[in-house]
């Protein structure tokens, strides 16, 4: 053994070399066997807790000009309205070739009467019957209603009964042909508040009531549509002023106006129901600007199977002294189809059916809170008191409809598997959707993905050239210490030493010299694993990275070490190391026996002429 290891250093430059090239070699392999590796577990740790979701937003086909009578102009104002030749539904989005994570869902929000709870509303300084009331008056002269006149309110139809008395200012303002009053005659019309006054007697008056305001009559209408989107047609022509008289109450438009007149108090006593099939379909707990805090979110299966579960507020539940595990009771009443629920009770629609009057419940549920949740104040996307609810645990989805509109950001989403958002567009594009704006949220795993990628594709050169140099490294040693040794093995067995003897020193001095090279490769390449490759590829993405649009929770900090990752495994070091070993020795241990095969003469003979 020790003649063996003197004969490899009577070239000590070569023999330095040997050790230098042995240790580059592991060093490539070490750190691209670490690389990969922690790549891998990267793309597999990280996974599931990434999440793509996709957004829909339908354009419109047309936009058309839609005219309003102003009185104050004598003309018509025009607006710009958005028209939709048909709707786009979840159903036209299942594309054959798309599997969802979470299939598209247009949502809507149901309104459930619930005056038996204290509602958020009710505890805030928003007064009641500030915005609209029905009231009966009569004209302090005849007149016609084109202008701002003076009517005296002989009585509220509605809960706030402070304007009874009074003397106010009133405009039939969105009607071009007003019906003239008569001074001696009782009227009864739904009015607003409105925040100018015009006409010739306002401006006779005006230094007489400077503060006064002008109360605008505006016809009730009917907002009530078929699920298609399609509005019911209301049979009752849009007037804004009736004359009461004997009996006026028991017609279409007497009734409906008796209804008006209460539907302002139900909306306050009006709880929002949300159905979704997912939680992390909703904006606001993507954006971690509500979060459960106590007890748990939904499970799949609830989900699935239209569970009576819920997540409940926390002033909702605070206000009632609710908590996890109690019974809520929902009395939905009416469907919005066109948007998510107001922060404040809503008066963009009626609440009035095709009989004119309110609206009747058409399911009554008791849930089960299994979370309560909390959110940053006025966040948007969510409005005060909204329960959350699996939406296959609503039977009659689309009743009692009192607004539609077409899919947009906040309404209608989905969720499709990570990294598939090229391959979504693509198909998308195959079924004409061009009508069909889409935005994604992955949370940079998009980003990610590419860094995890360029980490795989290092490490694999790196393994690749690894082994191809420690292949011909190999054969270069084995070529050094045993083809060129011909000559000290043929007088080594003349002296009666056998082949196995000889193959076994032959093997040990290499053995030697690959453990000096690797023992220091895997040391050095193990320390540089955790300092190239994945910190020069991912640092930056890592230190931009945000958990908007994650699974992983709302409620708290994340603090995941993503960085941190990537440092040198010693298991895989030394597996990498011993494959150089492993290498070297194979190809040599072939090699000696080849060599050995020949008589110990001709072993001599090559190698004095050096073959």
């Amino acid at each position: 053994m020790k003649n063996h290891i003197r004969q490899m250093l009577r070239n000590p430059v070569q023999f330095v070399l040997i050790i230098v090239l042995v240790m580059i070699v592991t060093v490539m392999l070490v750190v691209g066997g670490n690389l990969w590796i922690t790549s891998d577990r990267l793309a597999k740790a990280y996974e599931e807790d990434f999440i793509t979701i996709g957004t829909v937003t339908q354009k419109p086909d047309t936009v058309e000009d839609e005219p309003s009578w102003d009185a104050e102009l004598k003309d018509y104002r025009i607006r710009k309205r958005e028209r939709y030749h048909h709707y786009v539904t979840p159903e036209d989005l299942k594309f054959p070739e798309v599997t969802y994570l979470t299939e598209p869902e247009k949502r809507v929000y149901w309104g459930s009467y619930t005056p038996e709870y204290l509602h958020e509303v009710e505890t805030m300084s928003y007064s009641r019957g500030r915005q609209a009331i029905v009231v009966e008056f009569s004209p302090m002269e005849d007149c016609v209603p084109d202008e701002s006149v003076k009517v005296s309110v002989t009585k509220v139809l509605g809960s706030d009964k402070k304007m009874e008395g009074s003397v106010i200012w009133l405009c039939d303002h969105y009607n071009k042909e007003p019906m003239e009053l008569k001074a001696d005659k009782t009227y009864a019309a739904w009015i607003g508040e409105r925040a100018w006054r015009h006409g010739k007697r306002w401006e006779e008056a005006e230094k007489s009531y400077p503060e006064e305001l002008e109360y605008g009559a505006q016809p009730v209408p009917l907002t009530l549509y078929t699920p298609e989107g399609d509005q019911i047609e209301d049979s009752l022509e849009g007037q804004s002023i009736y004359e009461v008289t004997e009996g006026f109450y028991d017609t279409a438009a007497g009734k409906r106006l008796l209804a008006v007149m209460d539907m302002e108090d139900i909306i306050f006593d009006t709880q929002p129901v949300v159905g979704t099939n997912n939680t992390d379909l909703l904006m606001p707990f993507y954006e971690k600007n509500a979060w459960v805090y106590e007890g748990r979110y939904p499970t799949q299966e609830e989900y699935a199977q239209g569970s009576a579960v819920c997540l409940a507020p926390r002033a909702f539940a605070e206000n009632n002294g609710l908590t996890v595990g109690d019974k809520v009771i929902t009395r939905l009443y009416y469907t919005d189809a066109r948007r998510g629920p107001d922060i404040l009770p809503s008066f963009s629609f009626w609440l009035l059916g095709s009989d004119g009057e309110l609206l009747k419940p058409f399911e009554e549920k008791e849930y089960t809170i299994v979370g309560l949740y909390d959110h940053k104040q006025l966040a948007e996307g969510i409005g005060y008191d909204e329960l959350i609810v699996p939406l296959l645990s609503v039977q009659d989805q689309m009743a009692n409809i009192v607004d539609y509109g077409a899919m947009a950001d906040e309404n209608t989403s989905f969720q499709i598997a990570n990294g598939t958002v090229a391959e979504f567009l693509e198909i998308s594009a195959k079924y004409g959707m061009d009508n069909l704006g889409f935005t994604f949220y992955d949370r940079g795993y998009s980003a990610l993905h590419q860094g995890i990628w360029n980490l795989k594709n290092m490490s694999a050169a790196l393994l690749v050239m690894g082994v191809l140099a420690a292949g011909l490294l190999t054969l270069q040693i084995s070529h050094i210490y045993i083809t060129k040794q011909k000559r000290r093995l043929s007088i080594e067995r003349m002296m009666g030493m056998t082949g196995k003897m000889c193959r076994r020193l032959s093997l040990a001095g290499i053995l030697v010299l690959l453990l000096l090279g690797t023992v220091p490769g895997v040391a050095a390449g193990t320390v540089l694993s955790g300092m190239i490759g994945m910190e020069e590829e991912t640092d930056t993405l890592f230190q931009q990275f945000s958990w908007k649009y994650s699974n992983l929770g709302t409620a708290v900090e994340m603090d995941v070490d993503l960085i941190g990752q990537p440092k040198g495994n010693l298991a895989v070091s030394l597996v990498m190391g011993c494959l150089v070993i492993v290498l070297g020795i194979g190809i040599s241990g072939i090699k000696v026996r080849q060599t050995l095969r020949r008589a110990p003469l001709y072993l001599l003979e090559d190698g004095m002429t050096g073959r």
